[in-house]
């Protein structure tokens, strides 16, 4: 008798990358992360990157197919929020509906409003 061996769905997420974590309201910006699969399996993933918990912004949800053992560099473009504060930045993997790596980026995002000015034309009066 052969029994079938499952190979249960995981996920490394190796690196996150964000040059200079401060930006103006409103930016497009994209962040790269090196995901892995460790398994012997190949697998394909849903992702999302979003900031703060309650997802001021996102990426949307994303799909990548990683080779056993393969690992992948994933872009995440995303618009700044319009609201000044300081954002933690998480990734979500899932595989079908199981949520299966919630991951926390090391820096914060800092979003700004940068001092700006419209000049119209001058005139004498």
């Amino acid at each position: 008798m052969v029994t079938a061996i499952e190979v249960k769905p995981e996920i490394k997420v190796e690196r996150l990358e964000v040059n200079d974590p401060t930006f103006n309201t409103g930016s497009v910006k994209t962040a790269r992360a090196t995901l892995r699969n460790p398994t012997t399996k190949q697998f394909t993933y849903a992702v999302e990157l979003y900031l703060g918990a309650g997802k001021a912004t996102t990426s949307g949800v994303g799909s990548i197919t990683i080779p056993a053992g393969g690992s992948q560099l994933v872009d995440f473009t995303v618009t700044m929020p319009t609201a000044e504060a300081t954002y933690p930045v998480y990734l979500d993997v899932w595989v079908d509906t199981e949520l299966i790596a919630h991951y926390r980026a090391t820096e914060d995002v800092v979003i700004v409003i940068a001092p700006a000015i419209e000049i119209g034309p001058i005139t004498w009066v």
